[in-house]
Parts: structure tokens; sequence; C-alpha cells
């Protein structure tokens, strides 16, 4: 009895955590996909009610979106080699430093202004009924009640 016990016990210990380290809400190893996308735009849609051509405007501009990150993500090894290469160096500048942070920022300011500039084109075809739903949402996020177990 007891074994049997033990063992139901360490197998559903298992399960759940690797239930609960499956789910982690937001990471995406190998970013984001065709699938991620769509789940995004599904999940929005349905959430706000929105019309074929504000659903297919939105699918736009996330496919867009994400496809600008990919293109900045594709030199991410070059700059962790690089930066690795300016480590084991005997000494190192604050103007290299800074370089290679000025570098990233404009890239991460670039994709920034990309995205602002879509989300503002879609912001456009909403209803006020939409918009109020969405600034809803947000301030249900911004609460800091929204977390594990908290939907």
């Amino acid at each position: 009895m007891k074994k049997r016990n033990l063992l139901f016990f360490t197998l559903s210990s298992l399960l759940l955590f690797g239930g609960l380290t499956a789910c982690r809400h937001g990471y995406h190893r190998g970013g984001i996909d065709e699938f991620d996308i769509e789940a995004a735009v599904d999940r929005t849609a349905a959430r706000l009610q929105l019309d074929e051509l504000q659903e297919a405007e939105l699918k736009r501009i996330a496919t867009e979106i994400a496809a600008k990150a990919k293109e900045m993500h594709a030199d991410r090894q070059t700059r962790h080699r690089e930066m690795a290469d300016l480590v084991r160096r005997q000494v190192i500048s604050r103007d290299e430093v800074d370089r290679k942070i000025a570098d990233k920022m404009e890239k991460m300011n670039e994709l920034a202004a990309f995205a602002a500039d879509r989300l503002i084109a879609f912001h456009s075809t909403l209803t006020a009924e939409q918009r109020e739903k969405v600034a809803a949402h947000i301030e249900k996020h911004a609460s800091g009640r929204h977390r594990f177990f908290h939907r």
C-alpha cells in the first residue's frame, strides 16, 4: 500500500511539475512562429470581436512585426561572439562597450518605431467599444494582480 501511494505521489508530482514548466507564459525558445501569431490574432479577434477586415489587418501587422524581430534576432550569435571576444581581451575601453550597447539600442529603437507605426494604424480601425475593451485589459494587467493562476 505504501509503495503504491509513493509511486502515485511521485508520478503526480512529476506530471504537475512538467506541466507547469512546459507552460511558461511568454517564453518562445525558437522565437515566434506562424502558429504563435495565428493564436495571438485569434485570441485578440475573439476578445475584441473584430470583423474580418480588422482581423486580416491585425494578422498582417503581427506578421510584419514578427518578421522584423526575426530579422533583428538573426545576428544575435554574431553579437554574442563579438562580446565574448571583447571580454577575453586583457583591456577593454569604455568606448567599445558603449558602441556595442548603442548598436543594440539603435536596433531596438528601430523595431519599436516600426511596431508603433503599425499599432497606430491598427488603432484607427478599432471602434470605441473595442478600444475600451483594450484599455480595460491593459488596466487589468497593470493592476499587478494578474499573475500565475490569476486569470
